[in-house]
């Protein structure tokens, strides 16, 4: 328990060096008629943060599903033939065992090195995309900690790269640019080939939220998931058999998405709805809130599932409101009702956490480095 709250105190001390300013000049862009991201601010407070997430998830070695990884690593046998031979296999998701022999030929073969370079990428991804798009440092931060989303550090190792890399790549759904963002959901699908469902994901959340011709949209998709329960149970199946097949083993037990993520996913589409005309003129939060929708729907049809595929998609979406509570809560909701609804935001999202913590018994932290604090 001690590792994982050190997170939270260290987001509280940086926030409380780097915030202030930061939200002020993000806001006083946005009341000029720009957005977020026209303000950029230092990229270090993001860089400490998320740079210490990366180093804890490098030192660990027992918790969730990293014993799957570790030793697969560490039985691997890095030559150029294994490396050609998984380019011209039909597997779907070439770049891990790719990467895997590069890295264990030419760099490390020490597995902690594998895990910190895994999450270095990540924390580089998440901390320029946060930047740029979030408002508030402690919001966003606060969120990705109180979600429990930090903890796909420790966990899901490959599809959280995959959500990393789309999450990036949203830029370019706000520019309408859609090629660069369908080469960077292939690239993500090399790792992990849930990314793929990604791709229809542009034309979906591009429209503005909350009309009838979006809502339209999104309910159709939400419908064409449940269908493709089928599809997808049997593209689970079918892993077992590929580079993802032991963490699949080490997850089977799994019966479906928690209850209590749904009312919690349900939080930032009622305010959005509420607070609409707030965020109709500005892009990325329109995207936002329809991906906040579709993470709503996703996760009800997780929740009568035992799917891992299906529940584990919602984290594409869930990680949006990162970006969607921080735009609500310092410029959507109104002066008079911002101070208790941002009470609310962080009191209702800490008992969340330990609940889900609890629930799922995730608290285990195990390092052979850090034993001390295991």
């Amino acid at each position: 328990m001690i590792i994982h709250f050190s997170i939270l105190l260290l987001i509280l001390i940086v926030s409380a060096v780097y915030e202030h300013g930061f939200r002020a000049n993000k806001i006083r862009v946005i009341a000029d008629g720009g957005t977020a991201s026209d303000y950029l601010g230092s990229i270090i407070p993001w860089l400490i943060i998320f740079g210490y997430i990366a180093f804890l998830a490098g030192m660990r070695s027992s918790m969730n599903d990293t014993e799957g990884y570790k030793e697969s690593f560490k039985s691997l046998e890095p030559s150029w033939d294994n490396v050609w031979n998984a380019i011209e296999s039909d597997i779907k998701d070439k770049g891990f065992p790719i990467a895997s022999n590069l890295f264990k030929m030419y760099i490390s073969q020490d597995f902690h090195a594998w895990f910190f370079s895994f999450a270095i990428v990540e924390s580089l991804l998440l901390s320029f995309v946060l930047r740029r798009e979030s408002i508030s440092m402690i919001d966003a931060c606060f969120f990705i900690f109180a979600s429990t989303t930090y903890y796909n550090y420790f966990s899901m190792m490959r599809q959280w790269l995959a959500v990393v890399i789309v999450f990036w790549a949203a830029k370019f759904i706000k520019k309408r640019k859609f090629i660069p963002y369908l080469l960077f959901c292939i690239l993500a699908a090399q790792f992990h080939t849930s990314a793929y469902f990604m791709i229809p994901v542009y034309f979906i959340v591009s429209g503005k939220a909350w009309s009838k011709k979006q809502i339209g949209i999104i309910g159709l998709f939400a419908i064409a998931f449940l269908f493709l329960r089928p599809i997808l149970n049997a593209l689970e199946s079918a892993t077992g058999d590929t580079t993802y097949g032991y963490v699949v083993e080490t997850m089977s037990t799994g019966t479906g998405s928690s209850w209590i993520r749904i009312p919690i996913a349900l939080v930032p589409v009622i305010l959005s709805y509420v607070y609409r005309d707030k965020i109709k003129d500005d892009a990325m939060a329109n995207i936002c809130t329809n991906m906040a929708m579709i993470q709503l729907l996703v996760l009800i049809v997780a929740s009568v599932t035992s799917g891992i595929f299906i529940g584990r998609m919602s984290v594409y979406f869930g990680i949006f409101n990162a970006i969607l509570f921080p735009y609500l809560l310092n410029v959507a909701i109104d002066d008079k009702s911002r101070s208790w609804i941002k009470v609310l935001y962080y009191i209702g999202y800490f008992a969340f956490y330990f609940f889900q913590m609890n629930y799922s018994g995730s608290f285990f932290y195990g390092s052979d480095i850090l034993g001390l604090f295991n």
